[in-house]
């Protein structure tokens, strides 16, 4: 029959055969399903073919998925083979795998390669210099000289972009000088080995090798990676003359996707040749190449022609994505397009329209820049890979809404609207830029939940007990990181753990709720003495600034301009972590973020509640501590003036029933679960004194003095974590250790944790807490993380949130123990008097408030003072 011959066919190729040629007969040409249509008749992907063509075949379609720039999918062909590549490197590395094999660690490499290339384009580059490294030491032990080249080029490039993520400029461009010489370095030893013009030469008559190709494949990438460093040095000449270099052995290769990077690189190196060369890549085999193409073409062209054609390649990403997920991971093109499509239809003359007879083409353009607009955000929406859905958020999505809301409130925007519209319409912009990644945690019916220990983090040892400790003590922080690039690693693997439950489990994204402006100022006419103060960033780039909406008995005011982002951020970094802020720095805090706004705060009388939603770099700033400059006697801060409290968004707080929790119901049977490290400053006296009865306390670590005997104690690991999910604590503290180094982004937060540490994923994927009222993070810096390019918060508040947390209670700099203790405290003895009271309600805001007014009116100086207020409150 024809299948049979089909089949009979298919067999004549071994999987092996496919795979090592892979790179110079399938990719170059672009044709990979050939390959992989080949490799899935053979069984090469199944349980039962040897692990070495598994991961190979997999490495293939990979490779697909880069090309194609289907990220999703090979984040989940990564997922789907990572198993069967850990086990096939670790038989490389202990010679299980015997030498004289060369397929199992070629397969073993490049598909680490693969991997290392998919993160590299979502932006994770330290996890893909930890791939490309795998790579290159497995490529080197074992001789793979063919490939190195291109697996040592793509290392260096992740390396310096790792850098540009945490390092300062100066120290980006040694790193840039000394990658440079890396890749001149590896071009001149692999050529001293292999003659590149011979192997050149006999390539265009398809006389080289497999090997040969691919090594010569390695040195165009080479090259190409030397260009695009040259240009960033400002050097023209240098940079086009490795490019040449590069497309001679791409064109030589027939090879359209390096060949339609170095026309592209070109291009943008010289702009009065760009039209030739970007019609030179319109004529590639390339696709993404051949839509890169058509949008500088139409930037070129301008005018009615460009925005229509711009239109078109709009309308036909939409259609090659029906789904949403291909546009919102190939965000590059589509957000490119979408910026170029209203710069061109902005630059139209609606006179010149009229005149010329084509208005009504005109106003179907205009009418379609917020249609696109808004379908890139969707798009982006519905991508769960959570690192490509941040990556792709802060460089295409949120610049977006931040111009429209400065728009809105210049009123260039809807001039139509009338300007309490704009101000709603402007809020809803803002609420529905923000806070999106968390809302989509919290819409999960539930997060995955995982038991399953992780290796401990590298610089962790079993912590000794006591002696406890306290009184002036800080809490100060670890002052190690870990261990340097062994403890990046680890992170990044419990980061890569928690991203990908959800490949396996993908979110449902939470719908934003067009009218929560509306539902805000519903919210403040039926709480009289609420008042919700939503910071918020607005501008185009470069010139972005913060400011705030007020709401109060139902009005909507706003204050558009509190300071820049600049201003902002000097403020937020020159605030101490070893300390309290001083006097003049809790009056700067409110010069900037309070003062404007107190008139639309106080409304002729102190609120009865205030509740601030920060954003950006407002989240690191204790605004609790505000004082107002030149204030009579010592000086009140915000959070002893008016009882306060603070949410993630408008909509978390309103619609998602997060205020509810400022007064809760308290229970007999509701527990108390504590984690303590009473070590170096901690004496975790939070948990002492507090009227709980030991039968429904649980203690992880230390056993504190004053604690009855009859209380439950568990050692601390991770089984005890999860006797504390089994509990389901009302009522969570930690008391202990935290550290955080900003020069690790958003992987820096842990918390001492007996052996290990714990880490914010592991809070999200280790901790339950669906029936929490109260959790206080008693650690230095908890309440510090990384903001999101979205402007909102990661970090243990966004873990705990979604892992269920009530009300939470986090520390911004290293507290003194007793001043931490003290306020747990109260809070925990507070939630015991009410249920004495018949358990009618616990007002959170309302007992740390009346702590904060005590600790106030007290003989103390200003910097004592402020030390014994040292947690901001997260409803």
């Amino acid at each position: 029959m024809y299948s049979d011959r089909i089949r009979d066919f298919s067999q004549s190729y071994s999987p092996a055969d496919l795979i090592t040629r892979f790179d110079a007969h399938f990719d170059v040409p672009l044709r990979h399903e050939y390959a992989i249509g080949l490799l899935r008749m053979q069984g090469a992907f199944a349980a039962e073919a040897p692990a070495a063509e598994r991961v190979g075949a997999h490495w293939c379609d990979i490779v697909r998925s880069d090309v194609e720039y289907a990220l999703l999918d090979g984040l989940r062909l990564i997922e789907l083979s990572r198993g069967d590549a850990e086990r096939l490197l670790a038989g490389c590395r202990d010679g299980t795998v015997p030498h004289d094999d060369e397929f199992s660690p070629y397969a073993a490499a490049r598909w680490q390669d693969g991997a290392g290339r998919i993160h590299y384009r979502l932006g994770n580059f330290a996890q893909a210099r930890i791939h490309f490294e795998t790579a290159e030491r497995l490529a080197s032990d074992r001789g793979l000289w063919w490939c190195l080249p291109d697996i040592r080029g793509n290392l260096y490039r992740a390396d310096l972009e790792e850098r540009r993520q945490t390092a300062a400029p100066e120290v980006v461009q040694e790193r840039l000088d000394a990658m440079l010489d890396q890749w001149r370095r590896t071009l001149d030893d692999a050529e001293a080995l292999h003659d590149p013009e011979e192997i050149l030469r006999r390539a265009g008559s398809d006389e080289a090798t497999a090997r040969e190709r691919e090594f010569l494949r390695g040195l165009s990438n080479l090259r190409h990676n030397v260009a695009v460093g040259e240009k960033e040095k400002g050097r023209a000449e240098e940079s086009e003359r490795a490019s040449l270099a590069s497309s001679r052995i791409s064109e030589t290769l027939g090879d359209w996707y390096r060949i339609g990077q170095a026309l592209n690189h070109r291009a943008q190196l010289d702009p009065s040749r760009a039209p030739g060369l970007y019609r030179q890549l319109l004529d590639g085999k390339w696709r993404r190449g051949r839509q890169m193409a058509r949008q500088h073409l139409a930037r070129l062209k301008g005018g009615v022609q460009g925005a229509s054609e711009l239109h078109d390649l709009l309308r036909e990403l939409a259609e090659g994505a029906a789904d949403g997920r291909s546009a919102g991971m190939d965000i590059e093109i589509h957000a490119y397009t979408v910026r170029l499509f209203a710069s061109l239809v902005g630059a139209l003359d609606p006179a010149r329209a009229e005149a010329e007879g084509w208005s009504d083409r005109y106003a179907a353009l205009a009418a379609e820049v917020p249609v696109q607009r808004q379908a890139m955000a969707d798009s982006i929406r519905r991508v769960v890979a959570l690192p490509a859905y941040k990556r792709a958020y802060a460089s295409a999505v949120r610049p977006n809404y931040l111009e429209r809301v400065a728009r809105l409130l210049d009123g260039k925007d809807e001039p139509g609207l009338r300007p309490p519209e704009r101000l709603e319409e402007a809020l809803g912009l803002t609420e529905e830029s923000s806070a999106r990644e968390l809302l989509d945690l919290m819409s999960a019916s539930a997060l995955p939940f995982l038991d399953s220990p992780p290796p401990p983090l590298p610089g962790t040892v079993p912590l000794p007990s006591g002696p406890v400790r306290g009184g002036g003590s800080r809490r100060v922080a670890l002052r190690e990181s870990g261990g340097g690039a062994e403890f990046v690693e680890a992170m990044e693997r419990r980061q890569r753990e928690f991203e990908e439950q959800f490949l396996r489990r993908p979110l449902e994204t939470a719908p934003h709720d067009p009218e929560i402006a509306h539902r805000m100022r519903m919210y403040t006419v039926n709480h009289p003495d609420t008042c919700i103060v939503r910071y918020f960033a607005h501008g185009p780039a470069g010139a972005v600034r913060i400011g705030a909406f007020v709401v109060r008995g139902g009005r909507l005011g706003c204050v558009p301009d509190l300071c820049g982002m600049d201003g902002l951020r000097a403020l937020a970094e020159g605030l101490p972590v070893e300390r309290a802020p001083s006097r003049p720095e809790c009056e700067r805090i409110w010069e900037l973020l309070v003062a404007p706004l107190w008139g639309d705060i106080t409304a002729d009388e102190l609120p009865g509640h205030l509740v601030m939603i920060p954003t950006d770099d407002v989240f690191t700033v204790p605004l609790h501590l505000a004082v107002p400059p030149g204030d009579a006697g010592m000086g009140t801060p915000l959070g002893a003036r008016v009882p306060l409290s603070h949410s993630v968004s408008a909509t978390a707080f309103v619609t998602r029933g997060r205020h509810l929790l400022k007064r809760q119901p308290v229970e007999p049977d509701d527990d108390l679960a504590a984690v303590i490290v009473a070590r170096d400053g901690v004496s975790g006296r939070e948990v002492v004194g507090t009227g709980w009865p030991a039968g429904r306390t649980l203690i992880v670590g230390d056993m504190p003095d004053g604690l009855e005997p009859e209380v439950r104690r568990l050692d601390p690991d991770w089984r005890a974590l999860a006797a504390v999910s089994a509990v389901k604590p009302e009522f969570f503290v930690y008391a202990g250790h935290g550290t955080y180094d900003r020069s690790y982004g958003q992987t820096g937060p842990s918390l001492e944790f007996g052996g290990d540490r714990l880490t914010q994923y592991d809070l999200a994927l280790r901790l339950r807490l669906p029936r929490n009222k109260l959790t206080v993070l008693g650690a230095c810096l908890a309440g510090q993380g990384e903001q999101t390019g979205g402007g909102d918060v990661v970090g243990f508040l966004r873990s705990l949130t979604a892992s269920g947390a009530g009300a939470v209670g986090v520390p911004l700099w290293s507290v003194r123990d007793q001043a931490i203790a003290d306020t747990v405290r109260v809070l925990l003895r507070a939630s015991r008097t009410a249920l004495d009271a018949g358990g009618a309600g616990f007002d959170v805001v309302e007992t740390l408030h009346a702590e904060y007014r005590e600790i106030a009116r007290r003989p103390l100086d200003f910097a004592s003072m402020v030390e014994f207020m040292p947690i901001s409150l997260y409803l």
